[in-house]
């Protein structure tokens, strides 16, 4: 009997023998597993329909790079590395643009181009006027001539004169140009009203208050009689996007969007800045928010 219990205490012995090894063994596997051997993460959630997501971008246009707009005030305020196009307009306030992946609320190309981003990627985007704002409309495009001929001499009635000129013909007194600044002499013949333009040549004048144009010369009996200004607007290649005139409220009127020196011509355009424009965009994800 006691030979018995003998052997059952060895057994129980070598019992709890094996189960203090096991223990070890888990506790240093455990150790190996957590703190030794790399644990690598998942798969970053990439956006797609319907997340929320916040991007920083700068917007360029494809024909000269200039920036057009931004998220990032960084940019904005660097004019030397990101030069600004004339649209450009300074933010209230400056953060990641925030918007749900195809809602809509963003140009097409735009949207499409963020889906596949994870938190941190940066992409650039090709947006064509298609995926873009559209096409711009050509009644609000016009080609003018760097070297324009202006009359000295115009000729109307009374009621055009003060639609033009804001005030009553008077002869002997002298207005301003409304477009040109320039002084013009007043003569009254009856209901005929006689508008004399003196620009004295070689001085510069602002048409649309915008850029420079230099009086080139002055033939006071070319045209038979009617008389010639030969005005020279100082635009050149580098007034493209740069060049234009925005109403009291900031909103832009139109932009300088060509000028063509060996043409000798220079184009307005008077639709929105980036219609008909393939516009690029580099953005880097910010923030992905999924609701499932």
């Amino acid at each position: 009997m006691a030979r018995s219990l003998a052997r059952d205490q060895e057994g129980i012995s070598t019992l709890w023998s094996l189960i203090g090894v096991l223990i070890l063994v888990i506790a240093i596997l455990g150790v190996y597993y957590g703190y030794v051997v790399p644990r690598f993460p998942g798969p970053p959630i990439r956006a797609q329909g319907g997340d929320a997501v916040r991007v920083d971008y700068v917007g360029t246009f494809l024909e000269d790079g200039l920036v057009f707009d931004t998220s990032l005030v960084s940019v904005a305020q660097d004019n030397a590395s990101h030069a600004k196009a004339f649209s450009f307009a300074w933010h209230g306030d400056w953060a990641p643009l925030s918007f749900t992946v195809g809602a809509g609320t963003v140009v097409k190309g735009f949207d499409n181009g963020v889906e596949g981003l994870a938190v941190g990627d940066t992409k650039t985007i090709v947006v064509p006027p298609a995926l873009g704002y559209g096409i711009s409309d050509p009644s609000k495009i016009f080609v003018k001539p760097l070297f324009e001929f202006v009359p000295v001499r115009l000729t109307m009635n009374a009621t055009d004169f003060r639609t033009t000129y804001s005030t009553p013909a008077i002869s002997g007194t002298s207005v301003a140009d409304p477009f040109w600044g320039w002084p013009a002499g007043v003569s009254v013949a009856g209901t005929v009203v006689t508008v004399t333009n003196s620009p004295v040549p070689g001085l510069k004048y602002r048409p649309y208050g915008a850029w420079d144009a230099q009086i080139d010369s002055i033939d006071d009996g070319a045209d038979g009689g009617v008389g010639r200004i030969v005005v020279h607007h100082l635009l050149d290649s580098n007034s493209a996007d740069r060049v234009g005139k925005k109403d009291s409220s900031g909103k832009v009127q139109f932009v300088v969007t060509a000028v063509d020196v060996a043409a000798g011509t220079y184009t307005l355009n008077f639709n929105e800045p980036v219609k008909g424009r393939t516009l690029i965009f580099q953005v880097t994800m910010v923030s992905i928010s999924r609701l499932y």
